[in-house]
């Protein structure tokens, strides 16, 4: 559980971290902001794996489940908005969506490592 614990928080910290450096050094091509940026992904990306890997070794975990399941079901508003609906107010919902998930997933990893 402490793996999973450092994973995410690296995660967590790597957008961070690369725009505070941006700031810092007074980034004026805004190369550190677009690493930031696109650094998200991989915070993304990593804790949806780190989802399922607590997924698949609890597959009882209520919180889990309702994690993924708001994971499959942002995606697929995504892409039903994009590809049948087209409706703008959809699209500035989702944005706030993978933070949400962000701060949702790290408060179940951090009060699991507690038990």
């Amino acid at each position: 559980m402490k793996t999973i614990k450092y994973i995410n928080t690296f995660a967590i910290s790597l957008p961070i971290i690369l725009a505070l450096i941006g700031i810092i050094i007074n980034d004026t091509a805004g190369n550190y902001f677009g690493y930031a940026l696109f650094s998200t992904m991989l915070t993304g990306f990593l804790q949806v794996m780190l989802g399922l890997t607590l997924f698949f070794t609890n597959t009882n975990n209520k919180p889990i489940t309702i994690y993924l399941s708001a994971v499959v079901l942002f995606f697929l508003l995504w892409y039903l908005n994009a590809i049948f609906i087209d409706s703008e107010a959809l699209t500035y919902c989702l944005f706030a969506v993978p933070p949400i998930l962000a701060v949702y997933l790290s408060l179940i990893i951090y009060k699991k490592e507690k038990i």
